[in-house]
């Protein structure tokens, strides 16, 4: 459980933070005495649109939206707005103003000052208003952990989401378990026959792990309200994911096959990276096979060395001596790119059982034959027991 909560717990903290830099004060002060600090703030608003509204909006502070603190580095800030561009409750705006007013020293100096100045002047507001601007805080802060949450799950666990959104059993239904009678802690063991005993294991070891049911739980019981609310639900996920079209829910799927639920569970990342590998490099194709980009070079691939610059010397010298053909231009600029040949190197050790087990149309293959790929998986990614 240890590996699977820090996980966890190192995605929350990029995506989902607390906001130390929000402190409303439980102090009244008469309005006649801050007028100084809200002609300062109508001048900051002037200056940096958008920056104090986000706040009277109980939006929290641009640190807490990109999660980063008051010294982290531009390049910090960087990683941090990319990344909240992908996985965020925020409004893009918003996401955009905090890069902008965070990227640059100065404009970071001014909005540690807004800050100062909009707590001043909070000071002056009732304690109904500052329990209504605290709550819409808080709100955003709830939802931007459910979104994170989420997105940790669609990152980290593919597969539950691709069978829940078509309607596939529950791990839950394919035990015969009651979700609802489970007390606190208590072991989930399979009650129904004729389970494969593999799959049965499989369900169980995610569900016997705190930290796995925990996130499995919750998304249950988001998606599921997505789904009973709202007729548009496949077009939501759909942008939740950023992966495609979801097909509609079919409450068949997988029923009775045990095989292909189990390949599922076990494979799906491998096979979704496998389809955008392929997608973005179609040119690699005629290259995977007893022909590959090594032996284009003339390169034995077990000796290309595990250091970066030695790795790129090595395949640049062979490169060197080879006529500058399309097919060798192509294996030169794939092979000295180390992202592009560790993703091709990933290619060629797991391209030949996934072909095949992309092909399988899951709901009419035969066990048999779900069986043959998945025993060709488990010995390629060392699942054999």
């Amino acid at each position: 459980m240890a590996e699977e909560k820090k996980a966890y717990d190192d995605w929350m903290q990029h995506y989902a933070c607390d906001d130390p830099y929000w402190k409303v004060p439980t102090r009244y002060m008469d309005r006649s005495r801050v007028g100084g600090q809200e002609r300062k703030l109508d001048k900051f608003d002037r200056l940096y649109p958008g920056c104090v509204d986000d706040l009277f909006e109980g939006v929290p502070t641009y640190y807490c939206v990109l999660c980063v603190s008051k010294n982290d580095s531009r390049e910090a800030i960087e990683k941090a707005y990319e990344r909240k561009k992908k996985c965020s409750v925020y409004p893009e705006e918003v996401v955009e103003r905090a890069y902008e007013m965070l990227s640059d020293k100065g404009k970071r100096s001014a909005y540690d000052e807004i800050i100062r100045v909009f707590m001043k002047v909070l000071q002056a507001f009732t304690a109904s208003e500052k329990r209504e601007i605290t709550e819409d805080h808080a709100d955003w802060l709830e939802r931007e952990k459910k979104r994170a949450t989420m997105g940790y799950i669609m990152e980290n666990h593919g597969a539950w989401f691709y069978l829940f959104s078509r309607g596939a059993p529950t791990f839950y239904k394919l035990l015969g378990v009651d979700r609802a009678k489970l007390k606190k802690g208590e072991e989930v063991k399979c009650k129904k026959k004729n389970v494969d005993p593999r799959l049965a294991e499989e369900i169980c070891k995610t569900l016997n792990n705190p930290q796995l049911r925990f996130e499995y739980d919750f998304m249950l019981d988001e998606l599921s309200s997505i789904f009973d609310v709202n007729p548009f639900a496949e077009e939501l996920l759909s942008g939740l994911q950023g992966r495609g079209t979801f097909h509609k829910r079919k409450k068949a799927f997988l029923k009775g096959k045990d095989a292909a639920y189990l390949m599922v569970l076990k494979y799906h990342n491998y096979l979704n990276r496998y389809e955008n590998t392929m997608d973005e490099h179609r040119d690699w194709q005629e290259y995977t096979g007893d022909k590959t980009f090594y032996s284009v070079l003339n390169i034995d691939a077990g000796s290309v060395p595990a250091d970066k610059r030695e790795a790129e010397s090595f395949i640049r010298n062979a490169y060197r001596d080879k006529e500058r053909t399309e097919e060798v231009n192509l294996a030169y600029s794939v092979l000295k790119n180390s992202r592009l040949r560790e993703d091709y190197d990933w290619l060629l050790k797991h391209g030949k059982w996934l072909s095949k087990m992309h092909k399988l149309n899951i709901e009419k293959a035969s066990k048999v034959q779900i069986n043959a790929v998945m025993e060709m998986a488990d010995a390629a990614v060392g699942n054999t027991k």
